[in-house]
C-alpha cells in the first residue's frame, strides 16, 4: 500500500467528479515496514505508512492516523455504495471514487441553491469590512473606565480628568502626537486598574472591524470624526468609560464591490459546510464501521518521531 495517502485532507475542501471506469491497481495489503498499527476492513496501516504520512504532511502520527483511516472509512463506503472494486485506495481511480461518494452525500446538500439568504446577509454584514470596507480608521485610545452605576460627581470628575490628559497631550505636542508620545502620556493619569490603553483593530464608519468584532456607535463615531490634521479627540463616553483616542492610520477604501464580497461569501459559506459535511460523513462511518487501532504500536511511532531529528 502506497504511503503517501491522506488525500481526504484536500478532498474535504474540494469536491470533484469521476472520470470513468479504470481498472484499479493490485491491492498489496502486507506491511511496507513494520507492525500492522491499525486496520480498516481489509485495509491496514502499518508504523511505516504512519510515520510516512506524518512527514509529508508535518502532523503528528496520531493525525496521520486519523487522515489514513478517514480515507479508509470513504474507500471501504464508496464500495460499498458500487463505485469502485477492491480497496485500493492509493490508485487514481480510487481517489477519484472518494470524490465521487463526496460529491453525492455531501457536496449535492450544500449548494448555493439551498443556502439561506438570511445566512448569506448576516455573513457579509460580519465580513463587510474585510471584504469591501469603504475605508476603515485605526486608532490607539485610553479608557478611563466608570462603573455603570457610578453617580453624576464620579462621572464629571472622570470628565474632567480625561479633559486634562488630552490638553496636556496637545500642547506638548502641538496637536500631533506620536503614538509613543500618547502611549506615555497615559502613564500618567494614575488611574491604576481604572484606565486602560489599547491599540485597536482597524474599523469603518459602522465600527465593523476586518475580525468581524463590532465597536460601540459611540466609539465609531468618535474614530471617524479624526483627521490627519486633528488627530486628536476631545473625551468622549460611551459604555465602557470615557475615551481619548489618537488617529494612526486612515486605509483606503477597497475597490471590490458588494457584490463581488457577497460572490465571496456564499461561496466560502458553502465550502465551510462541504467540509463540516464530509467531517460528519467520516465520523458516521466511523461510528459504524469497525476501526481497529494497537494503541501500543502507534505509540511507539509516536516515541520514534519524538526522537528523530
Amino acid at each position: 500500500m502506497n504511503p503517501r495517502l491522506g488525500a481526504v485532507f484536500a478532498l474535504l475542501m474540494a469536491v470533484g467528479c469521476d472520470p470513468g471506469p479504470r481498472p484499479p491497481a493490485a491491492v498489496d495489503l502486507s506491511p511496507r515496514s513494520g507492525a500492522v498499527v491499525a486496520r480498516v476492513g481489509d485495509l491496514a496501516f502499518t508504523e511505516g505508512d504512519i510515520a510516512a504520512v506524518a512527514a509529508e504532511r508535518r502532523v503528528t502520527p496520531r493525525a496521520a492516523l486519523d487522515l489514513l483511516v478517514a480515507d479508509a472509512l470513504l474507500a471501504v463506503e464508496a464500495r460499498r455504495s458500487g463505485l469502485a472494486g477492491p480497496v485500493e485506495i492509493a490508485d487514481d481511480a480510487w481517489r477519484a471514487r472518494i470524490q465521487l461518494l463526496l460529491a453525492r452525500q455531501v457536496e449535492a446538500r450544500f449548494s448555493e441553491a439551498v443556502l439561506p439568504p438570511a445566512v448569506v446577509t448576516a455573513a457579509f454584514e460580519a465580513r463587510h469590512a474585510e471584504l469591501a470596507h469603504r475605508g476603515l480608521r485605526r486608532v490607539v485610545h485610553v479608557v478611563w473606565t466608570v462603573p455603570a452605576d457610578a453617580g453624576v460627581t464620579q462621572n464629571e470628575a472622570a470628565l474632567a480628568r480625561m479633559q486634562t490628559f488630552r490638553d496636556d497631550l496637545l500642547a506638548a505636542t502641538v496637536g500631533h502626537p506620536t503614538a509613543e508620545q500618547f502611549r506615555a502620556a497615559t502613564q500618567r493619569l494614575h488611574g491604576g486598574a481604572d484606565v486602560r490603553v489599547e491599540d485597536l483593530e482597524p474599523f469603518d464608519r459602522q465600527g465593523r472591524t476586518t475580525s468581524a468584532s463590532v465597536y460601540v456607535p459611540a466609539f465609531a463615531e468618535a474614530g471617524w470624526a479624526l483627521s490627519a490634521a486633528e488627530p486628536l479627540s476631545e473625551p468622549f463616553v460611551t459604555s465602557f468609560g470615557v475615551h481619548v483616542a489618537l488617529l494612526l492610520e486612515e486605509i483606503a477604501p477597497l475597490t471590490r464591490t458588494d457584490d463581488e464580497a457577497r460572490t465571496l461569501v456564499r461561496a466560502d459559506l458553502i465550502q465551510r459546510a462541504r467540509a463540516e459535511g464530509a467531517r460528519s460523513l467520516v465520523l458516521g462511518l466511523r461510528q459504524q464501521r469497525r476501526v481497529q487501532i494497537r494503541e501500543a504500536a502507534l505509540q511507539q511511532v509516536e516515541r520514534l518521531a519524538r526522537r528523530a531529528p
